[in-house]
């Protein structure tokens, strides 16, 4: 892909994304810096927008750097939560297809489920369209509550700390970082309990002023396992 002219809005997302996984892997610019060879201000730049445009010929650097495929840096119309963004092993063409229908039950099943004992809580909810921050919104007085679905199929047997599942986490906090609407509570609906809890044992959201939690779906409503800052 030659280098093209960025809209005002790609630069933005680019800039976002750029700083969102920085963030969420610790590294500071001069850690960045020695992992790519670029020097910690011209970084800085980039993700400030002190220089305008990042130059395609970079993007391979810091996508090897970042442990992301160039798509993240290429596909800014992508939702980049998005698992074929991640550098992991891609499923067959069965098993995605699989794999996406399961989700798409899961999702229909979780807003079935959870937006009535929302409702009794006082909460009125919306559903948002893909690639928003949250699947859901719920609101009450001041509170406005993002919670996004996340389905994990027994297809991905690695742990949270290493595989995908926990790759996909950090983005949506990467996401979340720089989210510039309203937003006090923030919460990944998971499939599977364990899940919820490895992410608890995982992650220290050092980087959130707001309340953080993963919830699953029990037989009369739902439970959540909340972050500890």
């Amino acid at each position: 892909m030659p280098d093209k002219s960025l809209t005002d809005q790609e630069i933005r997302e680019l800039r976002k994304r750029l700083r969102a996984r920085r963030l969420f892997l610790d590294l500071t610019y001069q850690e960045l810096a020695e992992k790519t060879g670029m020097s910690k201000s011209t970084l800085q730049r980039y993700e400030t927008g002190g220089i305008k445009n990042l130059p395609y010929s970079k993007i391979p650097i810091l996508a090897e750097a970042l442990g992301v495929s160039t798509s993240y840096f290429t596909d800014l119309d992508q939702d980049y939560t998005s698992p074929n963004i991640l550098k992991t092993n891609s499923f067959n063409v069965a098993d995605r297809s699989d794999l996406i229908e399961r989700a798409r039950k899961f999702e229909e099943e979780a807003i079935a489920r959870i937006t009535p004992a929302l409702i009794q809580h006082g909460y009125t909810v919306e559903k948002q369209p893909h690639g928003s921050l949250g699947d859901i919104v719920a609101v009450k007085g001041k509170e406005v509550w993002h919670i996004d679905f996340k389905f994990t199929s027994d297809l991905e047997k690695h742990p949270v700390g290493t595989g995908r599942t926990y790759q996909e986490f950090l983005f949506r906090l990467g996401r979340l970082a720089v989210y510039q609407g309203k937003v006090t509570k923030y919460s990944i609906l998971t499939n599977m309990r364990v899940i919820g809890q490895q992410m608890i044992e995982r992650y220290n959201p050092r980087h959130l002023d707001i309340e953080l939690s993963v919830i699953y779906l029990t037989h009369d409503g739902y439970e959540e396992l909340f972050f500890q800052k």
